[in-house]
């Protein structure tokens, strides 16, 4: 609990401001019990009518949420409210600090780190993923005027408003955590709903990647080489099966002199590198990254082909469009890379093959080339494809790594290096809580062209680096989950 020990000066003035008799009456002692609702309300008029324009002007959602747990503490300590199944202050304060300060029944998974998606159907429907398993969550809204507001604070960061004429609103928490709301205009049962996609605070490692099998070690020596060698590549695989995040992996094996721009709906990679040993020392890499709005956002022209566009004439190597989605996008990545930049992205595809064939769709439809010639340049352009997917038990893996050699005609023609088979599926558990866990094993099923070999060496990569890559695999080769050195 917030103490006054604690609280800035600035903070102590207005927490000691004389509230005078003839200006507020004592809220809460003209009750004898009343609601929650008429306590949240009462303190609400209580908190506005205290507060100063410093604390209207502050910026910081940290220190604002502090200030106002301050308020709430002292409203219920002077007026000692008498509310409807709050029989002890503490709770009291607990519930208004939760629904005033923090987002109500869903606050708890809003803070918890192993909570990846929280998903709301209406006030009593809410789920959550945690380690790529969905669970039902153990609380719920008190009615639907409950979940809208609280839809309304989590929203509240983008400045728009759920409504009849706005029924659908993408938005970022003060956290920074992509949100999706809709209104109960467009709900054949009347209820508002919302998703929230958090993004993992915490570092990061190819170690920790590997010890949770999501690839092996031989696997990542691969990996770090494409962008070390300048190899443009593409992560492909479903919602939620952690493309973004081993990207921002991959890329941190790029020179740190090498110019990087990215441009993501919402901002997630975290790239900037400090001098070692310094958490806030001087940045060492060359890494510019830019935020795009929503094609349906006409309030601003920064959507990402325009961004995309702006890249290219600051100076990059490297050129990051965090997903790829309308055909103009797709068809600037391309010229980006047509025009000596270095490219990576991610994109909605089944595999492989697949990636390819959705980049050349979406660039045909605003471009005129022959496809032959079309898929020939793509093919040029895209350098590796590596899909990862979330699997039944909710593992996420990289279940292939496959080189783009070039194409034949309307072909491309696809080079896979590594692959994940599928062995069997274990049931564990029983009745209701029984659950599958894949087994399999990572498989080097073939080896890089004698192209990506010289590409390779003229980036000046040692050859001894990538020569288990060159070597058709052997019967008993074996890939092992263990890394030193990260």
């Amino acid at each position: 609990m917030l103490t006054r020990s604690k609280i800035s000066d600035m903070q102590q003035k207005v927490l000691h401001h004389t509230i005078k008799k003839e200006n507020m009456e004592d809220l809460a002692s003209k009750y004898t019990t009343i609601s929650f609702e008429e306590a949240l309300e009462l303190c609400q008029k209580y908190i506005t009518k205290v507060t100063t324009h410093a604390f209207r002007r502050e910026n910081d959602p940290a220190r604002k949420r502090e200030m106002t747990k301050a308020y709430i503490n002292e409203f219920v300590d002077s007026q000692k409210p008498s509310v409807d199944g709050y029989y002890d202050l503490l709770q009291l304060k607990s519930a208004l600090i939760d629904e005033i300060t923090h987002y109500g029944p869903i606050t708890r998974a809003m803070e918890d780190p192993a909570i990846d998606e929280i998903r709301a159907n209406g006030p009593d429907q809410i789920f959550v993923e945690t380690g790529g398993r969905s669970l039902a969550w153990d609380q719920h809204f008190t009615d639907r005027e409950h979940m809208e507001r609280i839809i309304a604070k989590l929203i509240g960061v983008s400045k728009v408003r759920l409504t009849p004429k706005i029924p659908m609103v993408n938005a970022r928490t003060i956290e920074g955590y992509r949100v999706n709301a809709t209104h109960a205009e467009i709900s054949p049962y009347d209820m508002p709903a919302f998703v929230i996609r958090k993004f993992n605070k915490k570092q990061i490692t190819p170690r920790m990647f590997v010890e949770n099998q999501s690839f092996t070690a031989n696997m990542y020596k691969l990996l770090s080489l494409i962008p070390k060698a300048d190899l443009s590549w593409i992560t492909v695989g479903a919602t939620g099966s952690g493309k973004t995040t081993l990207n921002e992996i991959l890329v941190k094996e790029i020179n740190p002199l090498s110019r990087i721009i990215t441009i993501e709906n919402p901002s997630e990679m975290r790239l900037q590198q400090r001098e070692e040993g310094s958490e806030h020392g001087r940045i060492r890499n060359d890494v510019l990254q830019y935020e795009s709005v929503s094609e349906e956002d006409d309030s601003s022209p920064a959507t990402m082909e325009n961004l995309l566009i702006n890249a290219m004439r600051q100076s990059p190597h490297w050129i990051g469009p965090g997903e790829l989605r309308t055909p103009g996008e797709f068809a600037t990545a391309l010229r980006a890379a047509q025009t000596g930049h270095y490219f990576f992205s991610t994109l909605h595809a089944e595999g492989d093959k697949e990636a390819i064939y959705r980049f050349l769709t979406a660039y045909l439809m605003v471009s005129n080339e022959p496809a032959e010639l079309a898929l020939r340049n793509i093919c040029s352009a895209v350098k590796f494809v590596i899909f990862q997917e979330k699997l039944a038990d909710g593992t996420r893996k990289v279940t292939s790594i496959s080189e783009v050699i070039g194409s034949e005609g309307l072909n491309p023609i696809i080079n896979q290096i590594y692959a994940f088979e599928v062995e069997d599926v274990i049931e564990e558990g029983d009745g209701s809580h029984k659950v599958a866990r894949i087994v399999g094993k990572h498989k080097r099923v073939g080896k890089l062209s004698p192209k990506t070999q010289q590409l390779m060496l003229k980036a000046g990569i040692k050859k001894s680096r990538f020569e288990l890559f060159t070597q058709d695999p052997a019967a008993d080769e074996e890939e092992v989950y263990a890394i030193d050195g990260y």
